[in-house]
């Protein structure tokens, strides 16, 4: 819909704001122009995962959310284990002690496995529009949580961007549904 568009657009805008820290990105500090790739890559993972969740919308159509996660999940071994492989080939086994394989256990069964079921399980009753501007609520949070305990500066594009990305949140909130079946007018069709 309209509003699922221009949801994105602010939201989008408003994490690269926070992302960014102004217009034009803040290259100060040890990494310099290189923290723009970091940034970058922040702002790029936000799009693939928008885009991961519309598409999931339809899957969940067929499949239930947790065999969608675990099918995802698997597939997602094509890319982890040459990766592993590799890091494996160039810096050898990795030793982690008790706490660090803890927190490898934490982040594969609670961030990863309860997180993109839950994901998909509140998917299942949204549109994938109106629910991939949830996404940009990542760097608002992050930043929240950098302010309140590592005492960041709060700015004016943190400021600015969490407005937006409160403001895109909003609009999906308060835009009047599309009916199951039907084409947006934003499409170039008539509703029907």
């Amino acid at each position: 819909t309209r509003a699922g568009v221009a949801a994105l657009a602010f939201g989008t805008l408003g994490a690269y704001l926070i992302v960014a820290r102004g217009l034009v990105p803040d290259l100060s500090g040890p990494a310099g122009p290189q923290r723009i790739v970091g940034d970058l890559l922040v702002i790029l993972s936000l799009a693939f995962e928008a885009g991961y969740s519309i598409r999931g919308k339809g899957v969940l159509d067929r499949w239930p959310p947790l065999f969608t996660v675990s099918l995802t999940l698997t597939a997602s071994l094509i890319i982890w284990i040459p990766a592993g492989v590799i890091s494996v080939w160039h810096g050898g086994l990795p030793s982690l002690s008790l706490p660090g394989w803890a927190g490898v256990l934490y982040m594969a069964l609670f961030a990863t496995v309860l997180g993109y079921w839950l994901w998909f399980r509140g998917l299942s009753r949204l549109g994938g529009a109106e629910a991939a501007p949830l996404l940009f609520l990542q760097p608002l949070v992050g930043t929240v949580i950098a302010v309140l305990l590592l005492h960041e500066q709060l700015t004016w594009a943190t400021i600015l961007g969490g407005l937006l990305i409160l403001g895109s949140l909003l609009m999906v909130v308060r835009a009047e549904p599309v009916a199951p079946g039907s084409v947006p007018e934003a499409i170039g069709e008539s509703v029907p």
